[in-house]
């Protein structure tokens, strides 16, 4: 009786679940898979953004710009990852899973705003270099009003067509919306993506080869020495223009409080030059020290140019050590390549293996890194190569079954999709051929010239750059799952349809939805042009270089000169140096500087005069108080009239007439000078 008791009590704690909870529970853990894809496209992308954040960004990267970086990584790769479960739901189940149309509409509009709104007003406000976080905002919105303009403009235009046609509603503004950002974005980015089609395969393949590997090395090394001298000279220009403004600036200045933050934020001068202040203004060009003190937006302008110049050198010069680095790396690996003792030689960055163990460590990596991996690595091209030529074909197509109604089009993507037995397969083969598009549309971001701009480096790359990338890979993520999306005609022959095409299409019209297939159908003869360098012969004629992609063959470096800078950082390392010490424009600010005090005069060293001067102010009988100050204004205007004629712009300064707050300064310093005149040597008037 006890224990039927106990039974009873267990059996009404036990939970009820309803009919339709259960029903709901046993779709979703159905044999498709659909659970478990979920869970892992969930943490999948929470760690992939995070790692790539951790790999990427600088240290000094704010905690807001990382986790706008990190937000927008997690909604674009979800929804590339949500086609699969789309895709899979439509061909398996005869139900698409509660909550999928929800999920597309939040990761949908939440990357619209993030790539069209969000970020470019964070980019901006990152950029600006303003003293207060309400002028940075209002900068940001003031350098953001033109595209806003634009956007305004055309939602205008929409809005008067269709309350014009009587079709004014908010579905109708939605699909607007859709339509603009998919026009925009299948355009252009398939066009991104048939240059990574051809270049990915293609840099595969030549990476298998050992020939002509380590000329690249040279020519990567020769080039970005160039690079990293080019933006030593922008800078060492800004710190002269900080040094100089700083010298001309009195102490007790109003904005003397906005210099100081400047000179915070500027590199050290003597690290940057090897001369003296002189010489360097001697050296700087009239418009970079064209900077007025006196007025505050001269100074963000000044702020605001350092901060590029130092962005950009740090990024080059990270760059310029990872060159270095690959070009020791390819020496040794082309010394391991013709040792006729199959011995392993190592980077001189790379400490050696000692012992019976180390020995047996190098024969593996000898085995995996010369044998193995240039297999493998063509084993890789050729498979990739196979997937680019089956998109461009089903690119190339698609408008047989958009515009004559039939499903005709040569995608053997679709038919993979129709052979796949089991779910999990059909989510591989859904994903790998989505996950490559993507991808090679973001590869061909980084070398399409007008991206120049912004570069992503292993940890050091800065906000501003992040949150580019971010804003680009918002932009292009959801227009290229819907391109897709049309790659696969075997879910119309079905005579279903997935619930993203389904959002696409909704209150669109038929005109609208051909658009997207216009750049598609000429893609077959894009990538031809690519494959054959007709692209750039064209591009070279028009002279439209910021359309121009950049890869190895493009750079005319000197393999002599980056086997010469080579050979320099491995003496250098092998000494026990490090990476940048033999370059001149190399320059690290956690490293200690020589301070370069003045050198101390001696009685002999000194004329006459200039002795006779320094005993009397050495001695008890001290000069009186007008004495003074009558020869610190001499001094004063001799220096400055020596500093205008050394800048060569004194003649152009005289002519210029002294401004009202000039001259109120100049009467300002008459009365001070007067007031010390009619002082005694006692201080009293």
């Amino acid at each position: 009786a006890h224990r039927a008791r106990r039974r009873r009590r267990r059996r009404r704690r036990r939970p009820r679940t309803s009919p339709e909870r259960g029903a709901f529970a046993m779709s979703w853990t159905a044999s498709d898979g659909t659970a478990s894809w979920a869970l892992t496209v969930g943490a999948g992308t929470a760690l992939t953004s995070a790692m790539a954040l951790w790999y990427f960004a600088s240290p000094s990267v704010s905690y807001r710009a990382r986790a706008q970086v990190v937000l927008a990584w997690m909604l674009s790769l979800s929804i590339v990852a949500l086609v699969p479960l789309d895709v899979v739901s439509t061909m398996r189940a005869d139900a698409p899973p509660e909550g999928l149309a929800g999920a597309w509409d939040w990761a949908y509009w939440s990357t619209f705003a993030s790539t069209w709104f969000i970020i470019p007003l964070h980019q901006c406000y990152e950029d600006a270099a303003d003293f207060s976080s309400v002028l940075r905002l209002k900068r940001a919105l003031r350098e953001n009003g033109i595209m806003f303009g634009i956007m305004f403009g055309l939602v205008t235009i929409g809005s008067v067509v269709m309350l014009a046609s009587e079709s004014l509603s908010f579905s109708s503004l939605r699909a607007y919306g859709i339509v603009l950002g998919n026009v925009w974005g299948i355009s252009t980015g398939v066009l991104l993506m048939g240059f990574g089609l051809v270049d990915v395969p293609r840099s595969i393949w030549l990476r298998a080869g050992y020939a002509g590997r380590l000329q690249r090395a040279y020519k990567r090394v020769a080039g970005v020495s160039r690079s990293l001298h080019e933006a030593h000279a922008k800078l060492a220009a800004q710190v002269t223009a900080v040094a100089t403004t700083s010298r001309v600036m009195p102490r007790r200045h109003e904005l003397r409080w906005a210099m100081s933050a400047i000179e915070n934020e500027t590199p050290e001068f003597a690290s940057v030059h090897r001369g003296s202040l002189d010489d360097a203004m001697d050296a700087a060009e009239d418009d970079v020290l064209d900077y007025d003190y006196d007025e505050l937006n001269d100074l963000v302008k000044l702020r605001r140019t350092v901060r590029r110049c130092v962005r950009v050198y740090n990024r080059t010069r990270a760059q310029y050590v990872l060159a270095i680095e690959s070009a020791f790396q390819c020496e040794a690996l082309e010394s391991s390549r013709t040792s006729s003792m199959r011995r392993m030689y190592r980077s001189p960055t790379v400490s050696v293996r000692d012992g019976s163990l180390g020995k047996c460590l190098d024969d593996l990596e000898y085995t995996w890194t010369v044998i193995l991996t240039p297999i493998l690595l063509r084993l890789l091209a050729a498979g990739l190569t196979f997937f680019s030529v089956s998109i461009i074909m089903a690119e190339s197509t698609i408008w047989v079954g958009t515009t004559l109604g039939n499903a005709d089009q040569l995608s053997m993507l679709s038919v993979l999709v129709g052979n796949a037995e089991t779910s999990s397969a059909l989510h591989i083969v859904v994903a790998f051929p989505l996950f490559y598009m993507c991808g090679c549309a973001f590869y061909s971001l980084f070398k399409l010239g007008m991206f120049s701009f912004y570069q992503l480096v292993p940890r050091n790359t800065d906000a501003y750059s992040l949150l580019v990338n971010a804003s680009l890979v918002c932009r292009y993520s959801a227009p290229l799952s819907y391109n897709y999306l049309m790659l696969l005609p075997i879910i119309k022959q079905s005579g279903k349809v997935t619930t993203f095409s389904q959002k696409m299409a909704s209150n669109v019209p038929e005109v609208a939805g051909e658009l997207n297939v216009i750049v598609p159908a000429f893609l077959g003869l894009f990538c031809l042009a690519i494959a054959l360098n007709w692209f750039d012969a064209l591009l070279k004629l028009f002279r439209a270089d910021n359309f121009k992609f950049e890869s190895d063959k493009d750079k005319d470096e000197s393999v002599d000169a980056g086997k010469a800078i080579v050979d320099r950082e491995r003496a250098e390392v092998i000494e026990g140096g490090r990476i940048g010490s033999t370059n001149d424009a190399f320059f690290n600010d956690n490293e200690p500087t020589e301070q370069r005090l003045p050198v101390i005069a001696t009685d002999a060293s000194l004329e006459g005069e200039e002795r006779e001067a320094r005993s009397s102010l050495l001695s008890s009988d001290l000069e009186s108080g007008s004495a003074r100050w009558d020869n610190s204004k001499a001094r004063l205007q001799q220096a400055m009239q020596q500093s205008m004629n050394r800048s060569g712009r004194a003649a152009r300064i005289l002519q210029t007439p002294m401004s009202q707050s000039g001259q109120d300064k100049v009467s300002k310093l008459d009365e001070l000078f007067s007031d010390l005149s009619r002082r005694g040597p006692d201080g009293n008037l």
